[in-house]
């Protein structure tokens, strides 16, 4: 399992953060080229996901498809990935699904794919939409990560064709990925990060946007 460590900048240009990550000592550099990554998340009608993550429930799941690229409305090869928490650590479990292309606004075929996928009927909703551009760095050996994302974009799931991210979030999220046993020299790594950790679960924010305040 790895930790994730977040840092959120409001109203900022990525730029910045680019700096801090070029200059570190550490001695990051790009890793491959920057991308589009878009998200449809799950969740219960409850939104218990959303909860838990709120409330900082210890052990948490979290399930969304995601695919890559640009324009967001066709979607080509996506993969279910369902995201497992235990208290600061976490592991991503990826299933391919069905080659092919898929259309954002008529998802109801790949849906029930995944739902089956997963054992879950009708309970599991698709609640969010989201994308993000991303750049991804590393250090020589590869074992501290940090990938920065930017031009965040929203929107409530709907089947219907038409704008699909309405809600645009002026914020720059950067993230510090390791292993669990790298923890004794992620010390280091902190300290040369000139911000402050922040708690930025992209889709507590999106819920929050899309959705207000959840009862």
């Amino acid at each position: 399992m790895r930790y994730e460590r977040k840092y959120k900048l409001d109203n900022v240009h990525p730029a910045i953060f680019e700096q801090a990550v070029r200059l570190h000592p550490a001695c990051f550099r790009p890793l491959f080229s920057p991308r589009w990554i878009n998200n449809l998340y799950f969740d219960t009608p409850d939104f218990s996901a959303f909860h838990d993550n709120t409330a900082g429930v210890s052990q948490r799941v979290k399930h969304r498809l995601r695919w890559y690229g640009r324009p967001f409305e066709v979607i080509n090869g996506p993969a279910l990935e369902t995201k497992v928490k235990e208290n600061l650590l976490g592991r991503k479990e990826s299933f391919p699904l069905p080659e092919g292309q898929y259309s954002a606004g008529k998802l109801d075929g790949l849906l029930e794919q995944a739902r089956r996928h997963l054992g879950y009927g009708p309970e599991l909703q698709p609640v969010l939409f989201n994308s993000y551009y991303r750049s991804y760095w590393a250090t020589p050996t590869g074992r501290f990560r940090i990938t920065i994302d930017s031009e965040l974009q929203f929107g409530a799931y709907r089947k219907q064709e038409g704008q699909l991210l309405p809600y645009r979030l002026p914020a720059v999220i950067l993230e510090l990925k390791y292993e669990q046993e790298d923890e004794g020299e992620s010390d280091f790594i902190m300290q040369h990060l000139p911000f402050r950790p922040t708690k930025s679960s992209k889709y507590v924010i999106g819920v929050e946007m899309c959705y207000g305040v959840m009862p």
